[in-house]
């Protein structure tokens, strides 16, 4: 039998979110990161995930800015953090639901500054409250 990997918690869906994106989902509902979500992000963005990899439960509990993916209807959030660096890099993490609601960390980037831009233009970047 092959080893299982458990799914860790790094965060919980808070209220502000469901609220500010009209999202039909619970106030606490857990966020979580799986071993293939962490490969993904390994293999897709390994820089970036070789700077910001330990940062991922901060983005996510702790973000600047929040964002909803445009083309993705219930939950797909993402959780931006300005690190203060000699580029003031936005990290991105996104979570998205699996069909049957839970949440998975599922990338991990910097953006990169036209997509900043066009965030930017669109207001798009929500400032993030608890």
């Amino acid at each position: 039998m092959r080893g299982t990997t458990e799914n860790k918690i790094i965060g919980n869906l808070n209220k502000f979110i469901i609220d500010e994106f009209h999202l039909n989902l619970k106030e606490g509902q857990p966020i979580y990161i799986g071993e293939s979500n962490l490969n993904h992000m390994k293999s897709e963005h390994p820089e970036d995930f070789k700077i910001y990899g330990d940062k991922i439960e901060e983005i996510i509990n702790n973000p600047d800015y929040i964002a909803k993916h445009p083309n993705k209807k219930n939950s797909a959030i993402e959780y931006i953090k300005i690190y203060k660096n000699e580029n003031n890099d936005y990290v991105l993490v996104a979570v998205r639901a699996t069909g049957a609601g839970t949440l998975f960390a599922r990338t991990l980037f910097v953006m990169d500054k036209e997509k900043v831009e066009k965030y930017k233009n669109k207001n798009a970047l929500i400032p993030y409250k608890k």
